[in-house]
This record gives structure tokens, sequence and C-alpha cells, in this order.
């Protein structure tokens, strides 16, 4: 059954930027490629490759910006769609199932990766916030305090169990000062797990003022640090960092419940890698292509302005040579003159015969081939 729906240029416009393209032509009816045409005859931009793993990952890329259109026929879209008729292949898609992956309170740390970490962590030295420090500067996942390591440590050891029984590679190779990471899709994914800390700016005490007068080289903290206790899990590429997927503990949902989602995530993430490496290498492609174009124009209006002065020099030496030929011939006229002695017209004849004879040298029609020389081969100098 065929529908008409009628729409304006830039409701579709905000509709292409709203609704990615597969669900929008499916909506109206239509194949990707028939919505891109129509996008397309009434200058409507849409979206590039990335553009939805960006906003999937909370970033807001930038739209392109609708152009005004001097046609006013295109402001008014006719979108015409036939209803489908269902299929017995046509089935749902159905996403990739989270698993259920529990963390109780008194889960044991069996993972050997797990107790690593909890080992390379200074029970007894703290940074300026109050967080633990890591053993002879290792690279740890985990930056929460003391309080929060045990929750910490059990949300990490039930998700590394996970990944190994799921044929994950985990790597942390020793002496431990380089991330961990995890091999998803033949990429690498680093995270970790941190904890919100509020900052306020530090009210200095009596106590403090006094040891300050007391001691001119100590300075009292600048920010007081509040651990919250709320756990943030960072999914993110070793290749391109902005690429991140991130959970964290809500009202409503705390992080142990999100296991099975950051289980998942890690392919997320790669398909998102692959994506962006594909992005950027087609991004590579585009400038390429561009800096060949430019390079065409340059070499086309060089050869252009080569040709023009070429000309502009033939120009020339024809106006000279007519001009040599329009002063040899009033000189020529006025020799006839009765008042002008013989010997007078027979200088004025030598030099008649030397002006005759530079202007068709000078004259660049006494020669086209050598114009036509000239003009086609730039390799060559010319003495114009």
């Amino acid at each position: 059954m065929e529908q008409v729906r009628t729409m304006a240029r830039v409701e579709l416009y905000e509709r292409v930027w709203t609704t990615p393209m597969q669900r929008l032509a499916t909506e109206f009816g239509l194949s990707d490629v028939g919505l891109a045409k129509l996008c397309r005859r009434h200058q409507v931009p849409v979206p590039g490759r990335g553009y939805w793993v960006k906003v999937q990952f909370g970033q807001s890329p930038k739209r392109v910006v609708l152009p005004v259109s001097v046609n006013p026929t295109l402001e008014s879209i006719k979108i015409i769609s036939h209803e489908k008729q269902p299929s017995m292949n046509d089935e749902p898609r159905d996403e990739r199932p989270v698993p259920k992956i529990e963390v109780p309170q008194d889960r044991p740390i069996t993972h050997r990766l797990i107790l690593r970490i909890d080992k390379s962590i200074l029970k007894s030295k703290k940074d300026e916030r109050g967080l633990p420090l890591a053993r002879q500067r290792r690279t740890l996942p985990v930056h929460v305090s003391l309080e929060s390591l045990p929750r910490a440590l059990r949300i990490l050891d039930a998700l590394f169990i996970a990944l190994d029984s799921a044929g994950y590679k985990i790597e942390w190779p020793s002496p431990y000062n380089s991330r961990l990471n995890v091999t998803a899709l033949n990429e690498k994914i680093s995270l970790s797990i941190s904890e919100v800390i509020e900052r306020k700016q530090h009210k200095i005490t009596q106590d403090e003022i006094s040891r300050q007068k007391a001691d001119r080289w100590w300075t009292p903290p600048r920010w007081d640090y509040t651990h919250t206790g709320r756990l943030k899990f960072i999914l993110e590429s070793t290749e391109a960092s902005h690429l991140q997927h991130t959970w964290a503990d809500g009202k409503k949902r705390k992080l142990e419940s999100y296991v099975g989602e950051v289980f998942i995530g890690f392919e997320a993430t790669a398909n998102a890698v692959k994506n962006y490496r594909e992005e950027c290498a087609e991004a590579a492609r585009q400038r390429a292509e561009e800096q060949k174009r430019a390079e065409k124009r340059r070499r086309q209006e060089e050869e252009y302005n080569r040709k023009f002065e070429v000309v502009s020099k033939l120009v020339q030496a024809w106006r000279e040579a007519n001009r040599l030929r329009e002063f040899a011939s009033s000189l020529k006229e006025s020799a006839r003159s009765p008042a002008v002695p013989v010997e007078q017209k027979l200088g004025i004849l030598r030099i008649l015969d030397w002006i005759e004879r530079h202007a068709n040298c000078v004259d660049p029609l006494t020669d086209v081939s050598r114009i036509i020389r000239r003009f086609e081969k730039p390799d060559r100098q010319w003495d114009y």
C-alpha cells in the first residue's frame, strides 16, 4: 500500500540528525539508499561515519549546518512509502544478551591479577586526596579509598573470572608499570575503577595558622577531599582515549549490577575503535584526495598564468611590430616631400629597410608555428 507523507525540509534535517538513518528509513517506509537520495535531492546534509558512535559514548559532535536553499520547491518534501508485506524470513534481530554476573558481598578474591593488584597497593601511604599509593610506582586500574577497596576488588574479580571463562586475554606484564588491558576483537581495551571524590576549598584552622608562623616553609592544603564511596568503571581504547564507555553508581542501581554490561562493553568499545580507525583512514584518504585536487588546481592555475604571460608577451610584440610599421609608413610619407634632399632620402630608405626587417623579426605572426610552440610547451624557455 502506498503512503504519502509531506514534511518541511528543516523538519527532515532535524529528524536525520536525531535519529539514525536506518531507523528513520524504516519509519518512513524507505530503504537506506532511498532516504539518502531524498536528502541529497533536497540538499539536506546527513551525519558522517562515526557520528552515532560518538553520540553513544556521550560526546556531542557538531552538526553540518543546513544550507540555505535558493530553490523554493525544495522546502516541501513529499515522502512516498510502500508498506512492506510481512515475510516468513523477517525475524527480529536480538541484541547480544547481557550475562548475569553476581557480585555478593562475601565473594572471596581468587583471580591472580586481582590478588596482585591488592598486594600492589600500599595501605599505609596515601596521596593528597587520601587514596592509597601503588607499590614501586606500579600502574593500577584501581583508584579508590581503603574503605571502598574491598568492594572494588570484588567487582573486578567477578569481571575477570567471567572474561577468563569467555576466552578474553587479560594483560598486565611485569613490572606492572603499564596499564592493564583486555584484548577484545583484536583491540586492546584498558579499564579502570575509581571512586568519585568531592573537593572543596580548605578553610585554614587556627592551629594551621600557628604552625605556618612557626614554620615558614610549611603551607596548609588548598583543598579538602571527601570520599563518597560512589564507584565508576571506565573502558577506553589504548589507541583513542576519547572513546570511553562509563558505568557508575546511581540512585537506583549500583555498579555491581552493571558488571554484565561492562562484560559486553569490551566488544562495543572495540567496535567503536574499529569504526574510529576506519573513520580516520577515510579522513586521511579524503585529505589525500583533497591535496591531489589542490595540487591539480595549483598546476592548472600555474599553467593558465604561464599561457597568459606567453600570450601577453606575444600581443606586446605584435603591437610593437605594428608601431614600427606605422612609424615606417609615416617616415616614408615624409620622405616624399620635395623639401627633403636626395641624400637624406637615401638615408631614410636605409632606416625603412632596417625597420621592416626588425618589425618582421619582432612580429610573432611571421612564424605561427613558433607561437604554437611557445603556447604549448612550458618546459622550454623562449626568448620573447
